[in-house]
C-alpha cells in the first residue's frame, strides 16, 4: 500500500507538500498540485482516515440528524441523503445517520460525546427542539432548513419563498385566474416544517398580489393514498384548471393519474411543480418546475460545516439557494376554472 512518502517521491515534493495538497490548508501552485494528484492516481494512494483523525483530533465523520415526518416521500429524501454523502466524500468525510426518535436528546449526546466533528440537521421545524442543545453547548452544526431563528447554527436551504413566487407568476402570466395548491398533509404544516410553510405563505401572498385565487388541497400521507386522492380531484367535471404542486409524492404520482384519466398536462389542465431533477428522472415527471436543488443545497451545507471546522470564529451564516424555473410547457391550459374547486 502506497504511503504519503511514496507519493512525495513520485511527485518530487516533500511529504508536507502532499499533506497540504490533500488538506487544502495552504496555497500550493497549480503545477505542484497537478504533479501530486497525478502521483496519487498512479500509486492508487488512499488517505488513512484513522491516521488523519489522530493527527487532526477529528473523527472525519459528520452526523446527519434526520427526522421522518409521516408524509415523508422516501425517494425525495433519498436525493438529499445521496447529495450530502457525495459532498461529504468530496470533502474527505463520511456520514453517520442519527435517527433517534428523541432527536433533541440525540443532538445533546452528539455534542457531549463528540463522536462526529459536526452535525447536519434535516427536516427543520420553525421551533425546532434540536436547536436547544446547540444553544447550551455550541457545536459545529448546519441546518438544512431556515427557521425564523436558527440560533448559533449556520443554515442553508432552497429559497422556498422565491420558488413559490416563480411558479405563481408563471401561472398568472398565462392567464390563470384560479389554481389549486396541492400541499403536503396537514400535519406537516401543524408540526412547523419550514420548507412547507415558507412555500405556502409566499404562494398565497404572491397569488393575492396577482389576483390569482389559490385554493389549498391537502394531500394524504402515503403515496398510494395520494394517487387515489389526485384521481378524485381530477376525475370529475369540476376539476381544477391549474395545479400548483408542492408535494413530492403528488408530483411523482400525477403523470400516472393524468394518463389514467386521459388528461394532458398543458392542455386539459395546467400543472407546475416544485421537485428535483433526480426525482423527475425516477418518475418521468414532465411538468414545468422549479428545481428543488438537493445537490446545491447539500454542497452548500457541507461547505459551511467544513469551513466552520477549519475556522470556528465568525457569525452564523445564512444562505438561500436561488431557485430556477424550467418551462416544459405544462403551465398553459384552460385559463378559467370550472366552478366548485
Amino acid at each position: 500500500m502506497a504511503t504519503i512518502g511514496d507519493v512525495a517521491r513520485e511527485a518530487g515534493v516533500s511529504p508536507s507538500t502532499v499533506s497540504y495538497v490533500l488538506s487544502g490548508k495552504r496555497a500550493i501552485s497549480a503545477e505542484t498540485a497537478r504533479r501530486v494528484n497525478e502521483a496519487i492516481a498512479r500509486l492508487d494512494y488512499t488517505v488513512h482516515l484513522g491516521a488523519r483523525a489522530l493527527r487532526t483530533a477529528r473523527t472525519m465523520t459528520l452526523g446527519v440528524v434526520l427526522r421522518f415526518h409521516h408524509a415523508e416521500f422516501e425517494p425525495a429524501m433519498a436525493t438529499y441523503l445521496v447529495a450530502l454523502a457525495d459532498a461529504a466524500r468530496e470533502a474527505g468525510y463520511s456520514l453517520q445517520l442519527i435517527t433517534d426518535e428523541d432527536a433533541a436528546a440525540a443532538v445533546g449526546r452528539a455534542v457531549r460525546e463528540q463522536r462526529v466533528d459536526g452535525l447536519l440537521l434535516l427536516d427543520v421545524l420553525e421551533d425546532d427542539p434540536r436547536l436547544e442543545p446547540l444553544r447550551r453547548s455550541p457545536f459545529p452544526a448546519v441546518l438544512v432548513g431556515m427557521p425564523p431563528d436558527p440560533g448559533p447554527a449556520d443554515a442553508v436551504d432552497l429559497d422556498f419563498a422565491a420558488a413559490a413566487e416563480l411558479l405563481v407568476e408563471h401561472l398568472a402570466d398565462r392567464g390563470h385566474e384560479r389554481a389549486t395548491l396541492v400541499r403536503w398533509a396537514p400535519e406537516v404544516y401543524a408540526a412547523g416544517h419550514t420548507f412547507a410553510l415558507r412555500f405556502a405563505r409566499a404562494a398565497h401572498a404572491r397569488a393575492a398580489e396577482r389576483g390569482l385565487a389559490l385554493v389549498d388541497h391537502d394531500s394524504p400521507t402515503t403515496p398510494e393514498a395520494v394517487r387515489a386522492d389526485l384521481a378524485d380531484l381530477l376525475g370529475g367535471d369540476d376539476r381544477p384548471s391549474a395545479l400548483l404542486v408542492h408535494n413530492d409524492a403528488a408530483a411523482a404520482m400525477l403523470p400516472t393519474v393524468l394518463h389514467d384519466l386521459g388528461l394532458r398536462a398543458g392542455e386539459d389542465v395546467a400543472v407546475v411543480s416544485l421537485h428535483s431533477a433526480r426525482l423527475a428522472s425516477f418518475f418521468a415527471i414532465p411538468f414545468t418546475s422549479v428545481e428543488s436543488a438537493p445537490g446545491r443545497v447539500a454542497r452548500g451545507a457541507v461547505e459551511l460545516l467544513t469551513s466552520r471546522l477549519d475556522a470556528a470564529a465568525g457569525a452564523p451564516a445564512r444562505r438561500l439557494v436561488v431557485p430556477e424555473l424550467v418551462d416544459r410547457g405544462s403551465g398553459t391550459g384552460p385559463a378559467r376554472a370550472t366552478p366548485g374547486r
